[in-house]
C-alpha cells in the first residue's frame, strides 16, 4: 500500500510540469481545464493540451519527460533530477523550439501538501507498481469512453492535476445541474487508502439516499463524500469497472428526477 501511494505521489508532482506548460500559455477557462491533462493509452503516458503545436508528455513506464513539437521531440530522464533542474530543462527547450520561456510559470493556483519526491533508480518492485498504476489509468480511461458513447451529454475526459483523478462528467439535463462524477482517483484521508474507481451524483436539488440496492461490484460511501467506490484491493477489470459506472447511474437516475 505504501508502495503504490508513494508512487503514485511521485507522478502527481511531476504532472505539475505539464498542467503549467498548458497553463501558462492557453486562456483561462470557466472550469480551469486549460490546465488539465490527458492519458495516452497507447503511449502510457500523461500528456499537456497543445501550445503551437507543442505539448509535454510524462511517459510512465521510462520515467521520461518529452516536449514534442509536431513529431519531432526532445527527452529528459528523470532518475534523480531535482525540481530546479526539471524546470530548467523545460525552459531551455521551450526556447530552442521557439515559444519563449518567460511566460511559463507554476501558478496553478493550488498547492499539492505532499512534499516532491523524485524517482532516484527504478527496481522490480517499482516496475510492477508503475505498470499496475499504467492499468489503472487505462482502465478508467476506456470505461469513460465506453460511458461517454452511451450518453448523450458528458464532459470531456480529463486527469485534473490538483486531486490527479481521471474524471468526466455525466449531464442528465441541458443546464447540466444535475447528473454524474465518474472516474479513478488517487488515495486519499476522506474516501480509501488506496486508489479507487468513484461514482458520484451532483444535483441541484437535495439527493436522497435512503435505502440504496447494494452494488454488484463495489461499496457505497455516505458521510462526508457521497457515492460509491471499487478500491484497487478488491477483485476489478475493465468489464466490472464498465458496469460498476452502468450500475450506479442505473441506480441513481431516478432520485436524481425528485
Amino acid at each position: 500500500m505504501e508502495l503504490i501511494n508513494s508512487t503514485q505521489n511521485k507522478f502527481h508532482h511531476l504532472a505539475q510540469y505539464l498542467a503549467a506548460f498548458s497553463n501558462s500559455y492557453l486562456e483561462k477557462r470557466p472550469d480551469d481545464s486549460q490546465s488539465a491533462l490527458i492519458w495516452s493509452i497507447s503511449k502510457s503516458a500523461l500528456q499537456s493540451q497543445k501550445v503551437n503545436d507543442l505539448y509535454l508528455e510524462l511517459s510512465y513506464q521510462e520515467v521520461y519527460l518529452r516536449i514534442y513539437k509536431n513529431d519531432t521531440f526532445k527527452e529528459l530522464d528523470l532518475l534523480g533530477l531535482t525540481e530546479s533542474g526539471i524546470d530548467s530543462w523545460i525552459r531551455e527547450t521551450l526556447e530552442d523550439f521557439g515559444l519563449s520561456a518567460s511566460k511559463y510559470h507554476h501558478d496553478l493556483g493550488f498547492s499539492i501538501e505532499t512534499p516532491f519526491d523524485t524517482f532516484v533508480s527504478l527496481d522490480n518492485e517499482d516496475e510492477k507498481i508503475i505498470l499496475q498504476l499504467i492499468e489503472q489509468r487505462n482502465i478508467a480511461q476506456k470505461a469513460l469512453e465506453s460511458v461517454k458513447v452511451q450518453q448523450n451529454n458528458t464532459s470531456s475526459i480529463y486527469v485534473w492535476p490538483h486531486h490527479f483523478d481521471t474524471g468526466m462528467l455525466v449531464y442528465e439535463d441541458n443546464s447540466q445541474e444535475k447528473g454524474f462524477g465518474l472516474g479513478y482517483a488517487i488515495a486519499d484521508d476522506n474516501v480509501y487508502q488506496l486508489p479507487y474507481y468513484y461514482a458520484y451524483p451532483f444535483s441541484n436539488k437535495k439527493i436522497d439516499y435512503a435505502n440504496l440496492k447494494p452494488l454488484a461490484n463495489g461499496q457505497w460511501i455516505l458521510g462526508n463524500w457521497n457515492g460509491a467506490i471499487i478500491p484497487v484491493d478488491e477483485k476489478y477489470d475493465l468489464n466490472v469497472v464498465e458496469k460498476f459506472y452502468k450500475d450506479f447511474i442505473d441506480e441513481m437516475n431516478d432520485r436524481l428526477e425528485h
